[in-house]
């Protein structure tokens, strides 16, 4: 069935968005990569991960656009859409994004802060008197444990002496 100009340009113009969703979805890669160290094992997930991505963007395109037909002008508008990307928008997306991000952290950071405050100066007010109760209650501990040795001795004797009284009877 023949297309007509109209429509080619529309398709046109959806693979030129495609190229665009292409480079966007790296960016967030990249961003991501940025902000949290991540492992080469994750790294490699996250490639073949993104090349699964791709392809599904460029199926979706392919298919809804020019049902599944695949022509040359579909290829030039994704690789137009991507250098324009990549040339107009990409340096700001990224720096704006870690930026924000930054900017959150800092935020829940300062916010953590004030929320610990007040437990910290419990700590640092509690901690003397507590030292002091401690070291009472370590010595009663080991008065204890002193004087539960000598009872169990006791205890033990005596046990052994009725036993001899038993065995006599």
């Amino acid at each position: 069935m023949p297309i007509s100009i109209s429509d080619e340009a529309y398709i046109f113009l959806l693979s030129v968005v495609g190229g665009m969703i292409i480079p966007f979805i790296y960016d967030l890669f990249r961003i991501k990569r940025k902000a949290i160290n991540t492992s080469t094992l994750f790294i490699y997930l996250e490639d073949l991960l993104f090349w699964i991505l791709v392809a599904i963007v460029m199926f979706a395109i392919v298919y809804y656009s020019n049902e599944g037909e695949v022509r040359g002008f579909i290829l030039f508008g994704t690789i137009l859409g991507a250098i324009l990307y990549i040339l107009l928008l990409s340096k700001a997306v990224v720096k704006i994004s870690i930026t924000t991000i930054q900017v959150i952290c800092k935020v829940i950071k300062t916010i953590f802060t004030i929320i610990t405050y007040p437990i910290k100066v419990a700590y640092k007010i509690l901690r003397v008197p507590c030292r002091f109760i401690y070291k009472i209650l370590k010595k009663f501990m080991r008065a204890a444990k002193r004087v539960g040795k000598n009872n169990a001795s006791k205890f033990y004797r005596n046990l052994k002496i009725l036993k001899n009284v038993r065995k006599k009877i």
